[in-house]
């Protein structure tokens, strides 16, 4: 089975996944990608410009109790999402009116193709 195979699998999981555990008024869960344009002096400031970038295939899961700790603090969750969008630490994750800063991501690539990313969030 290839990596496009596992790829379209996981799409599908969590797809059916986001189906079974959310409803029609759910809220969506976006990336917020943020590009500077203008300027870089101090006259002539940069602006930076938000973009929500829709993860379609995304679906949050908390912390077992157990593993709060040192690098994981109460109310952390966990990202699971596919491939198509990049997930890297530092980016901005939105779901509504909260905004969750990405910890860390670990990327399921066993090869070369990358197949899910799963994110460490906390609420800014």
């Amino acid at each position: 089975m290839g990596s496009a195979n596992i790829q379209a699998k996981i799409k599908k999981g969590l797809a059916k996944a986001i189906n079974k555990t959310g409803s029609s008024s759910s809220e969506l869960v976006y990336l917020v990608q943020k590009t500077n344009s203008g300027g870089n002096t101090p006259i002539d400031l940069p602006v930076v410009v938000e973009t929500d970038v829709l993860l379609k295939n995304a679906i949050f899961k908390s912390y077992d109790k157990s593993l709060l700790g040192a690098n994981i603090v109460a109310g952390d969750r966990e990202l699971v999402s596919d491939d198509s969008v990049a997930i890297k630490e530092g980016d901005t994750i939105k779901q509504g009116t909260t905004k969750y800063i990405v910890i860390s991501s670990d990327i399921k690539a066993p090869t070369s193709d990358v197949l899910v990313y799963i994110s460490q969030v906390r609420v800014q």
